[in-house]
């Protein structure tokens, strides 16, 4: 490839251009592809190309020269483009076609010269059997006649001959048996129709005159000739537009289809299109009109679709009321303020309604009450402000862009299950709890939300939107996009999220991957998605963003995780195995505490003095000396092991659920030892009195014991030892009861060794 082209990829096919005024030059810019299909060479300034510069592109089927400076076009300039079937050599200044400049195109099927500087065209189409497609707009062609085409183009189905030059249209032998569509637009009052026999255009189904400046007379000729058009388009044909020259229009036997636009029909009176009265299709957009009478459409019966945009209408005509038939209806681009009730009253049939670029401020939900058949509703560019349930069950499309409607409430799209295509653009507020307005919707696949603000993708995650398949969420205030917003898409095919202000961090790590590698979801534009912050990755394109770098971070924090895991993990086994008897005791004793607080805030009194843990081999000696002394001389209230505990508890349970017991009373037994001692601990609370039957040796005693026999020795009393004086043994018993509950022995009134 020469340094003179720009290749690029566009679809399947190569698209370079040139880009300076150089020729192409045979074997050397072109040479070798044989396989492309497509080169487009538009809009650079080539002024020559020279002879077999194409011959090695025998698969080209489509080939773009418009916008360049050539001139003439040579007999082998062409040469080798046998598959050729589409040549575009619009806006170019070709004054010259030689003979046989065309003849190595034998499978060319539409060629395009407007714009150019040819005269005539003699000669330059004999062997072209396969061309549809002719078009000569804007050229310097005085005629056109079929004297030129000796042959007959047998498969020519449309020509274009607008041109202000054009004098003559000349038909005197059946040279375009095919001919459906035949451009004569911008023809001047000095143009002649010459067709000699009706049959000769036997085809025509559409005539387009825009601009014409024909006579009467003439246009009375053409409309006689063309009995088989269906389509007519009369559009600014300026002085000579009035209901006489309409009903020789009317009068061509075929027609369907009327575009009489732009011809300062300022009022639609009743007897303008009186003879028309066979039309399915009428066009009077772009006309001033400001108003029309009841009865000018009356006749219309048969008319399925009406367009009369860009007028001066202030309201809903009259005249469109009880039109059966009528199936696509438009105001757009008109004056209309107010819609009342009856504006469409009796259209049944309406499937299309565009009531775009007016200036409705309200739609009443009654409005569209009438229209039971309708599927497609366009208000965009509107000053509605407020939607309360307008809208009909039918709707399969809704535009509401461009309008000053700032919050959708819940319940706006109520009942409207059959909607596919909703837009809404500028303007309306969407937010996370939307989700609930859009749950109606089940059968959307196409959203449309532009410039309304939103900074989130979330309220689409509750929103049962399962079968959209289209998503346009462009010009927004979106930073970072969710990855389970798109586990509620199922069906999503196409994403376009330009122009919003995407955060360039590992917020979106997951997304940039997404858009680069799913095969599902066609990211419109996505490498040209911008960053917005922070401020070190502004104006950045967010694909270009290095995701590599959150995975390292993401790993270093998998680790931590793990790491404190197993840490936690070996802790519980270690707190299980040493710790669980105390975790245990922690629990009971927390019971034990808001037991205790509720208690004391009812204000109970203690129920025993005194708590006597015992050994079985000492319950002789407990009843027949402890009870008697205790209670029956000194009036003590005892707590006993066996006789007081409540069946079915164990005997912790019953000491922690005694906290109204003032002491504890350990008659050699080691049971609840372990209880007293950890209230000793926790509380502070000394409640222990030991009284020992029989001396005990160091070895036996648990480390808590030896330990308080080393450092204190005012901490029991032995029955042994005092038994030649019991008087005694029993007073220092009680005075230890009715001493407080202060933690040290300083307070207890025992004396070693009793």
């Amino acid at each position: 490839m020469g340094r003179n082209f720009q290749i690029e990829t566009r679809s399947a096919a190569n698209d370079p251009s040139l880009n300076e005024s150089e020729p192409i030059k045979h074997k050397t810019d072109l040479t070798g592809l044989t396989r492309l299909m497509f080169l487009d060479l538009q809009s650079n300034i080539i002024s020559h190309i020279e002879d077999g510069a194409f011959s090695d592109l025998s698969g080209l089927n489509e080939l773009i020269m418009a916008d360049n400076n050539l001139k003439n076009l040579t007999d082998d300039m062409f040469k080798g483009l046998h598959n050729l079937s589409h040549l575009n050599l619009n806006r170019n200044q070709i004054a010259l076609i030689s003979k046989f400049a065309f003849e190595p195109l034998k499978h060319l099927q539409e060629l395009y010269l407007s714009s150019n500087e040819l005269v005539q065209t003699r000669d330059t189409l004999l062997q072209h059997p396969f061309l549809l497609i002719l078009d000569l707009t804007d050229n310097q062609i005085p005629s056109f006649q079929s004297d030129d085409f000796p042959f007959p183009l047998l498969n020519l189905t449309d020509l274009k001959l607008m041109s202000k030059s054009l004098r003559r249209f000349s038909i005197l032998s059946d040279v375009f048996p095919h001919l459906k569509s035949l451009d004569l637009s911008e023809a001047g009052p000095e143009f002649e129709w010459d067709v000699s026999e009706k049959s000769f255009l036997k085809s025509l189904s559409s005539l387009y005159l825009f601009d014409t400046q024909l006579t009467l007379e003439e246009y009375m000729l053409i409309f006689q000739t063309v009995y088989s058009v269906e389509s007519l388009w009369l559009r600014a044909i300026g002085r000579f537009f009035d209901k006489g020259l309409l009903d020789f229009a009317c009068g061509i036997p075929a027609l369907k289809k009327l575009d009489i636009g732009a011809n300062g029909i300022s009022v639609l009176n009743d007897t303008l299109l009186q003879s028309c009265s066979n039309l399915t299709e009428l066009d009077i957009s772009k006309n001033s009109m400001a108003d029309m009478t009841e009865a000018s459409l009356q006749m219309l019966t048969r008319l399925t679709r009406l367009t009369i945009e860009d007028n001066r209408l202030s309201r809903v005509p009259l005249a469109i009321r009880n039109m059966t038939s009528l199936t696509y209806l438009s105001f757009e681009g008109n004056d209309i303020t107010e819609l009342t009730c009856s504006d469409f009253t009796n259209l049944y049939s309406l499937t299309v309604l565009n009531l775009s670029d007016n200036r409705i401020s309200q739609l009443s939900s009654c409005v569209l009450k009438e229209l039971p058949r309708l599927k497609v509703l366009n208000i965009q560019n509107n000053y509605i402000s407020q939607i309360n349930n307008a809208f009909s069950s039918s709707l399969v499309q809704l535009n509401m862009n461009d309008n000053k409607v700032q919050w959708l409430y819940k319940g706006a799209f109520e009942n409207m299950s059959s909607l596919i295509d909703l837009k809404l653009e500028t303007g309306v507020t969407i937010v996370q709890r939307d989700s609930e307005l859009f749950e109606p919707l089940t059968e959307l696949t196409v959203l449309e939300v532009t410039n309304c603000n939103a900074n989130s993708l979330d309220f689409l995650i509750h929103a049962n939107l399962t079968k959209l398949e289209k998503l346009i969420f462009k010009d927004n205030e979106l930073t970072v996009v969710n990855e389970i917003v798109f586990e509620a898409l199922p069906s999503l095919k196409y994403l376009d999220l330009s122009e919003n202000p995407f955060v360039c961090d590992c917020s979106n790590d997951w997304f940039i991957e997404w858009a680069i590698r799913n095969k599902q979801v066609q990211v419109a534009n996505a490498y040209q998605y911008r960053c917005s912050s922070p401020s070190s990755e502004e104006g950045r394109f967010l694909l270009d963003f290095n995701v590599r770098l959150c995975w390292e971070f993401t790993g270093f924090l998998y680790f931590i995780s793990s790491s404190a895991l197993v840490l936690l993990t070996l802790l519980s086994s270690f707190i299980f195995h040493f710790l669980r008897w105390q975790l245990v005791y922690g629990y009971y004793l927390l019971l034990a505490f808001l037991y205790d607080s509720k208690k004391r805030r009812q204000g109970c009194p203690h129920i025993y003095d005194a708590f006597v843990s015992y050994n079985v081999h000492d319950e002789d000696w407990v009843y027949g000396e402890l009870l008697y002394e205790l209670e029956e001389r000194q009036g003590w209230k005892l707590c006993l092991h066996h006789r007081d505990f409540i069946p079915g508890t164990t005997g912790s349970e019953q000491q922690r659920y005694g906290r109204y017991i003032k002491h504890s009373v350990i008659v050699n037994t080691l049971t609840c030892v372990s209880v007293c001692s950890f209230r000793l601990f926790d509380e502070h609370k000394d409640v222990l009195i030991l009284l020992f039957l029989e001396e005990i040796s160091s070895n036996q005693l648990i480390p808590f014991y030896r330990m308080r026999k080393l450092v204190k020795s005012r901490t029991y009393l032995s029955w042994t030892q005092a038994r030649s004086h019991k008087g005694l043994f029993w007073e220092k018993v009680r005075r230890a009861l009715e001493c407080g509950h202060e933690p040290g022995d300083n307070h207890n009134p025992l004396t070693a060794n009793a």
